[in-house]
Order: structure tokens, then sequence, then C-alpha cells
């Protein structure tokens, strides 16, 4: 025989004060995602323009290229894809502050759900990101330690 537990029938209802929680939240994605948004569209000039001026910048003493290490256009497509990369937390944190303002204003669990569902992908997204820059610090780290044992041994 089957118990049904008093949690099955349960259903989450948002307080007045928890409803002004989540505009204050949505406000404040709102502003984040446009001022993230601003950063990425300037990130997103400097590595064009890193791209298309890498000759002329490779051709001076003293640039990575000139050293032999890396081209600059090759920084520019590093930091372009980083620059893709970084628009999909912004993305997410927009979505997140239009669909919660909105779920709210017609009282839509629906549109919550979706709400919630958006802040889930930020979140994943900058998991994933941070994840992918401690990574890239260690192996930055060990190359850094790497070489220098190799100078300091010629």
């Amino acid at each position: 025989m089957e118990q049904n537990s008093p949690f099955d029938s349960f259903e989450l209802q948002l307080t007045n004060e928890a409803k002004g929680f989540l505009k204050t939240s949505a406000g404040w994605a709102l502003f984040l995602a446009v001022i993230g948004s601003i950063v990425i569209l300037l990130s997103f000039f400097g590595s064009l323009a890193i791209i298309l001026a890498g000759s002329a910048m490779d051709s001076a003493p003293g640039s990575l290229g000139a050293m032999g290490i890396m081209s600059s256009a090759t920084l520019g497509i590093i930091s372009l894809l980083f620059t893709i990369t970084m628009f999909f937390p912004v993305l997410y944190l927009f979505k997140f502050s239009s669909s919660t303002r909105k779920a709210i204003n017609e009282n839509n669990i629906d549109g919550m759900t979706k709400a919630f569902g958006d802040l889930k992908g930020y979140f994943l997204w900058s998991g994933i990101l941070t994840i992918f820059s401690i990574v890239s610090y260690l192996v930055i780290i060990i190359i850094a330690v790497s070489a220098a044992s190799r100078l300091s041994g010629m």
C-alpha cells in the first residue's frame, strides 16, 4: 500500500516579500547584464583590432611575435574566443532578469520556472568558465615554472 507524503501535494507560493527580493535581484541582474554586454562589445572590437593590426605589431622589437612565442593574430583569436564564451552567461543573466520581471508582474508560475531555468544556465556557464580558468592558470604556472627552470639551467 502506497502512502502519500504531505510534500507530494506541496506547492510553493511566493510571499510579497519574496517577490520584492526577486524583483530587486532581477534589476541588479539587468544592470550586470548591460555592463557585461558593454564589456563584451569592447572586448570584441579590441580582439578584432589585435587581429587586424597583428602583422604590424609582430614586426616590432620585443613583441611576442618577434620573439617567436606567439603571433598577435593568434593572441587576438584567443581573445575573441574568450569574448564569445563570455557572451553566454551575460545572455542568461539578461534572460533571467526579463523572465523574472514578467513572471512577477503577470503572477505566472510557468514564467518563474523559465526564469529559474535561465538562472541555472547562468550559474552553469559561470561554473564551467571558472573551472576552465582555474585549469588554465595551473597550466600556465606549470609552463612558466618549466620555462624558468630550463632558462636558469642554461
